[in-house]
Parts: C-alpha cells; sequence; structure tokens
C-alpha cells in the first residue's frame, strides 16, 4: 500500500473526482479525510467508504473563508497527529456569455476553485514543514491551459472565471513548490479533460450535455471521455513517495487534448 496510514486531506471528495481520489487512497491505505460543504453527503462518503474497508472520516467547511478553511485543518492535524496529503480538489463554475457575467459569478468561482486552493495549503503547509514531508496535489483543469467553445452557450468566455481561476492554480502551484521545496514538500497539479462529474451534468441539459461530450471526444486523439480512475491514478503518483522528486509540475490528464497541443 502506497498510502500506509497517510493522513490525507481531499477537499470536495463527496463526488466525481473528488470521490474517485479518496476510494483510490483509502484502497492504498491512507486516512482520508473528506472536507466538503454538504453535510448529508460527506457522511454518505464516509460511510460507504469505510464499508468498503477504508478509513475516512468528514469535516464540513466552506473554503473560500480562509477563518473557517485554517480551524478545520487545524482540527484534523489535533484529531490524527499530522498532515502528510492535501489534495486540493473542489471546485464550482458557472457557465454565462462573458458579456452577461456578473461579478457575483467570478467571486463565487475564484474564491472556491483559486482562492480555497490557496487558504487550503496555506493551512496545511505548517503541519507539513513541522515534520519536513509533505504532498499538496492540486486539481486545475484543461480550461486553465486554453478556450473552446462551451457547449451550453456557445462562447469560449462561457468558462472566464473558471479558466482564469485554473489557470492561477496552474501557476500557484509552481510558487507554492519553490515556497515549500525546502521543507520536503512537492506541490503540483492535475489538469483533467473532461470526465463524468457534476459540473459537466448539472450546469447543462441532457441536449447540451450529449453535443458537449461528443465535441469533447472529437478533440481527443483517444476519441472518448475519461473514467474517474483514469484521474485518480496519477493523482496518486503525486501524493506517494514515487514522485518524490518532482515538483512543480503540471500534467494534463486529458486523453490527448489536440486543441490543447
Amino acid at each position: 500500500m502506497r498510502l500506509k496510514d497517510k493522513v490525507a486531506i481531499i477537499t470536495g471528495a463527496n463526488s466525481g473526482i473528488g470521490r474517485a481520489i479518496a476510494d483510490c487512497f483509502a484502497q492504498e491505505g491512507a486516512i482520508v479525510a473528506i472536507v466538503a460543504r454538504n453535510q448529508a453527503r460527506i457522511d454518505q462518503s464516509v460511510e460507504e467508504i469505510r464499508g468498503a474497508g477504508g478509513k475516512a472520516f468528514g469535516y464540513q467547511a466552506d473554503i473560500s473563508d480562509q477563518q473557517q478553511t485554517r480551524e478545520t485543518i487545524d482540527r484534523i492535524a489535533a484529531e490524527h497527529e499530522q498532515i502528510d496529503i492535501l489534495v486540493n480538489n473542489a471546485g464550482v463554475t458557472r457557465y454565462r456569455p462573458f458579456a452577461t457575467m456578473t461579478g457575483e459569478d467570478w467571486d463565487l468561482v475564484l474564491g472556491v476553485d483559486l482562492k480555497g486552493v490557496f487558504f487550503c495549503s496555506q493551512a496545511a503547509a505548517p503541519h507539513m514543514i513541522r515534520r519536513n514531508y509533505g504532498r499538496i496535489v492540486n486539481i486545475s483543469s484543461a480550461a486553465g491551459t486554453g478556450s473552446t467553445p462551451g457547449a451550453s452557450v456557445g462562447s469560449p468566455g462561457a468558462t472566464a472565471p473558471y479558466a482564469a481561476s485554473k489557470a492561477g492554480v496552474n501557476m500557484l502551484t509552481k510558487t507554492l513548490a519553490r515556497e515549500l521545496g525546502p521543507h520536503g514538500i512537492t506541490v503540483n497539479c492535475i489538469a483533467p479533460g473532461t470526465f463524468p462529474t457534476a459540473i459537466s451534468t448539472s450546469t447543462r441539459t441532457p441536449e447540451q450535455l450529449a453535443e458537449h461530450l461528443e465535441n469533447r471526444k472529437k478533440a481527443t486523439v483517444l476519441r472518448r471521455i475519461g473514467a474517474l480512475e483514469e484521474v485518480a491514478t496519477p493523482v496518486l503518483f503525486f501524493a506517494s513517495d514515487d514522485s518524490s522528486y518532482i515538483t512543480g509540475q503540471t500534467l494534463c490528464v486529458d486523453g490527448g487534448r489536440f486543441d490543447r497541443m
């Protein structure tokens, strides 16, 4: 087991990519700390992971709130005596044409998708520095590497705050790697392409979703949508000691998006 008895915080781990990562980590022996906003879904995820033989605990928090984030992560460190791994996965989006996007849309998306990564990393880092060991893995997006029209609105600008936040995460990964490397902490990033997640499904009608998925299939050299397990295992690589001499990197897990090559 590559993560035996490691304490791993995963934000937004009650569904989608985050949940796949939590399941993968638990199977590899980690003590998984799920941090999310929806208590009912947290409880369900914890129960299911434990039912499969894993170790999991749930913590309700809004990671866009700096004080709340720090208190939650400090609590996890106190209860489990260490923090080995942080996976910054939680994310939200708002798909609207650029011209109709509001300041509220912008603040909501960047508050979770960029500030949340900063707040969680800032809160977890002292606990890792204390032990001269840590693995931080950020989840950005292919949207942070270029723009293509969104199937639901037909405008490349429809993902403006989401794309901006994810590009920020890619750069934040590099700056944190430089800052934390002398303390034995690696910081890397996964930029997923299209996967079956709530962000893809809940923001579109069935017709829009079908069009979106078909367009994304056509834009990959593998000609298919990714399975959640196919993004969880690269995260596992960066979270484990298999990647001990890699830091500051962003890995695209996108089926070979040729519109990004």
